[in-house]
């Protein structure tokens, strides 16, 4: 038995791979959800004062054994058109090939610690760190991305996040790493889970996972929900599609939204129908004394604190709104805070405990989030980025 000598004092998932291990060359090979309609090549781009090399494919495939799956499991080859020969001859016993051909395919060179690069696990630390380096190098995806906007006025091409390129490929010599960049795109089929009986001893059949029942959607009338709860759910649902600019947006609608209608409620409680409307109408060009008007008709005591969140979500709202503010990567975690303080403050206004429990228990048990990822630091490098041990 391991003394407690033996056993390190504290221990990061990063401490598995061997930071001191040569950086490689390797290559990033994704898919756009669109195709640019540009001649295929190699395409300069200058990035924190680096020329880089962005390459824009040909004709691409892939080929997958006995079925297509989303999470390219089954995908045995992925490049150019390959000759016909690379197919095996059908016949008793050899599994159907099925090909897709891909939309524009971009390459890109990175460097990657050769440790990385020691197993092709779809889990653990080195496929966290090849999700690192596949993500970073979305920033230089969508600079060409924005030439090519600029150039066309193509309508059908956008900026891109995690999950409109989840599926990544890494090369490195004749070794070819797959990465899932957000786990919900990695699924082929519903996740299933096992219960146990009521004594807490046997083991219950297997069933897909579910976040609610038939009942409950029969119950429930979309034209019910709360002015502005449906920009809620877009808000957070933007966070996790990548739109950090557009969940500002949504979350502080859905706070102006919402906080309109609860005053016009108080005030409908203590005046006339027309003096109430004629009250709100004075308020409709101060958003925040709206909110505290509210606060002291319903005794809410909202905190500064919590009015301090509303205004900077609201200033925030303004820059993008006035100034054309687009929010990054790299501002993620400001666009989180704006969209969760608005979460918490919406379910405040609206003070109605059971969608308030609802709301929090299915942000709690929502699976498969891509922002929940594991990812590890990146600097920009001589080749786009690379990949960096966290400190402790």
């Amino acid at each position: 038995m391991a003394s407690d000598s033996e056993f390190p004092e504290q221990f990061q998932i990063s401490d598995s791979i061997d930071w001191e291990s040569p950086l490689e060359s390797v290559q990033l090979d994704v898919e756009l959800p669109f195709w640019l309609f540009a001649s295929p090549g190699v395409v300069a781009i200058n990035w924190h004062g680096v020329a880089l090399a962005v390459e824009i494919c040909g004709p691409w495939n892939e080929i997958f054994v006995g079925e297509y799956t989303d999470s390219r499991t089954t995908r045995v080859y992925e490049g150019p058109t390959p000759d016909e020969e690379l197919e095996p001859t059908p016949g008793p016993g050899v599994p159907v090939w099925m090909r897709r051909h891909a939309k524009t395919v971009l390459r890109l060179q990175a460097l990657a610690h050769l440790d990385a690069l020691s197993d092709g696990s779809l889990n653990g630390p080195r496929a966290i760190y090849r999700a690192s380096l596949c993500e970073a190098h979305i920033q230089i995806v969508n600079e060409l991305v924005r030439r090519y906007r600029l150039a066309t006025y193509d309508c059908f091409s956008y900026e891109v996040s995690p999950w409109d390129v989840p599926i990544w490929t890494i090369k490195h010599g004749e070794a070819g790493f797959l990465s899932v960049l957000v786990p919900y795109k990695g699924w082929d089929m519903k996740p299933t889970f096992v219960g146990i009986d009521a004594s807490g001893s046997a083991p219950l059949e297997a069933r897909e996972f579910e976040l609610t029942s038939r009942a409950v959607l029969s119950s429930l009338n979309s034209d019910r929900a709360t002015p502005g709860e449906l920009d809620l759910q877009d808000a957070n649902s933007l966070m996790e599609r990548g739109d950090y600019t557009g969940a500002v947006r949504r979350i502080v609608s859905a706070l102006e939204a919402v906080t309109e209608w609860a005053l016009d409620a108080e005030l409908r409680r203590r005046y006339p129908v027309a003096e109430a409307g004629e009250r709100l109408r004075k308020t409709d060009l101060d958003a925040p004394g709206r909110l505290r008007q509210w606060s002291r008709l319903t005794g809410a005591s909202l905190s500064d604190g919590e009015f301090e969140e509303y205004e900077t979500a609201r200033a925030l709202r303004s820059d993008i709104v006035h100034r054309a503010r687009r929010l990054g990567p790299d501002e993620r975690g400001m666009a989180q805070r704006a969209v969760d303080t608005g979460t918490w403050l919406f379910s405040r206004i609206e003070q109605d405990p059971d969608r308030r429990a609802r709301r929090e228990q299915a942000l709690i048990s929502s699976v498969g989030r891509g922002g929940i990822a594991l990812r590890f630091p990146v600097r920009p490098g001589p080749f786009g980025y690379v990949v960096e041990a966290p400190s402790s």
